[in-house]
């Protein structure tokens, strides 16, 4: 996969470019940072306002509401007033583009195929635990059992869990951790994690803990 995109006259290394070019003409250099920010890791409405120095929120609007091409998270079960949010890109392939490929339009008009891919090696286990934890999210929204399904983060970000699952009729739950390797799953960590989630929006859930790694796809 990875041959077919680092390749002289890949369509995929300038997909991402002709999509943003489409929909936002000339005036795309603001919503380009944005995007980069996002995929990048920067996804609190604050932190892109300083990144930005300046006041976007009427760009993430319109790429949220009007384009579809970002998401606004909150931690399940948060008052829909709360302020702790994050964004993130919601096509996994604009995600992908925005952090490898936009960066370096010069290393690819220079055809620097090579350094884009040894870039995209040394960072992609990193990059693809957040993809993984959507798959099992969407996996787990096709079951049919759970009714609200998200990720929790207190306001502190020192606790964070990648899938909650709720049913909000049986009153049965699940909190699950996803590592791409299953070595690294820490079920500890989820337990303290599990009684860090707030009494009064979980208290009447009976909450079960899961481990997912790229084992049990």
């Amino acid at each position: 996969m990875l041959n077919y995109v680092c390749r002289q006259d890949s369509y995929f290394l300038t997909e991402g470019r002709d999509l943003m070019n489409q929909e936002f003409g000339e005036d795309c250099a603001t919503y380009y940072s944005i995007m980069q920010l996002i995929a990048n890791g920067i996804t609190r409405r604050a932190e892109i306002d300083g990144a930005m120095q300046r006041d976007v929120g009427t760009y993430l609007g319109k790429l949220e509401h009007y384009i579809g091409l970002i998401s606004k998270l909150k931690p399940v079960l948060s008052k829909p007033n709360g302020k702790v949010s994050s964004y993130e890109v919601s096509d996994p392939f604009l995600r992908f583009w925005f952090r490898f490929i936009c960066p370096y339009q010069s290393l690819v008009e220079r055809q620097q195929f090579t350094l884009i891919r040894q870039n995209i090696e040394r960072s992609y286990e990193q990059f693809s635990g957040r993809t993984l934890e959507q798959y099992y999210q969407a996996k787990t929204m096709e079951s049919g059992d759970y009714s609200i399904i998200g990720n929790w983060w207190d306001r502190k970000g020192n606790s964070e869990i990648d899938i909650v699952a709720l049913n909000e009729f049986t009153k049965e739950g699940i909190i699950a951790e996803v590592k791409r390797q299953s070595k690294r799953l820490d079920m500890k960590k989820l337990e303290m994690k599990m009684f860090a989630l707030p009494a009064s929006s979980f208290g009447n859930y009976n909450l079960k803990m899961q481990g997912l790694s790229l084992e049990d796809m």
